[in-house]
């Protein structure tokens, strides 16, 4: 991802970026190490800001804010807007449940609303192929790079054990 955001991304280091679904920060800290300076960090988990905020605390990182926020059920509207949001994980996560299909476009939807026009989205998952990807988010985004990952042979078929993208607003 840090690779994707460096060369392929078309952002200054002091555009806004936000990691949904944070956890402990590691992305966020390492973009601070790189230079980028505005960088936003959301989780669910109380117990993962805290950890987060103290990592960042730790590291002597200032320029990295982090909030307990639930992606899907508190208002997107109250948060900033982003040049570019990062998911490594969420998505997947999401999907996982029963009213997944509502929830998809729910997430989708607040995507969108935080992105900036020429916004740029960077998803990394593992439960959902490129192809699957790019059908989910095609009406929405367009694919500015697709990030080669590892695959996989298997019973005459070759898979990737990951699908990573990096999308921009129509």
């Amino acid at each position: 991802m840090i690779k994707c955001i460096q060369s392929k991304c078309k952002i200054s280091q002091d555009d806004p970026i936000l990691d949904v679904g944070c956890g402990n920060a590691l992305l966020l800290t390492q973009l601070a190490k790189l230079g980028f300076s505005n960088l936003y960090g959301i989780d669910y988990s109380a117990p993962a800001v805290k950890l987060a905020n103290s990592i960042v605390k730790d590291q002597n990182i200032e320029n990295i804010t982090l909030k307990e926020f639930d992606f899907l059920t508190d208002d997107v509207k109250t948060l900033p807007t982003f040049s570019l949001v990062l998911d490594k994980g969420t998505y997947d996560v999401i999907s996982m449940d029963d009213e997944s299909k509502e929830k998809r476009n729910r997430y989708k939807e607040n995507i969108v609303d935080l992105l900036q026009p020429n916004g740029m989205f960077l998803i990394v998952s593992c439960n959902w192929t490129q192809l699957e990807l790019n059908a989910q988010f095609g009406d929405v985004f367009q694919v500015v790079h697709t990030i080669p990952t590892p695959s996989f042979q298997f019973g005459g078929a070759v898979g990737n054990t990951l699908s990573a993208t990096l999308y921009q607003t129509l």
